[in-house]
């Protein structure tokens, strides 16, 4: 799937990351369909988040449709 990721600082950049799994009996995978990033993300971009790792994915706010769920969730 490709994935609008943080390069560097001042710099995100489109990339094929693998497709997600269900690894907690609480999540959810979610076919996204339509995705915008946010201020936190670009908070990111400008280098004013320390902690943001190289390689985290942005683009947090988002429309998809719920492709698997894991065993404890009942609704979304």
């Amino acid at each position: 799937m490709k994935a609008l990721t943080y390069i560097a600082p001042g710099r995100f950049e489109l990339i094929e990351k693998p497709q997600p799994e269900i690894i907690d009996s609480k999540d959810a995978v979610v076919r996204v369909t339509l995705s915008s990033i946010c201020s936190s993300d670009l908070h990111i971009l400008h280098g004013a988040v320390p902690m943001a790792e190289i390689g985290i994915t942005v683009g947090h706010e988002l429309v998809g449709v719920v492709e698997a769920v894991g065993s404890e969730v009942t609704k979304v």
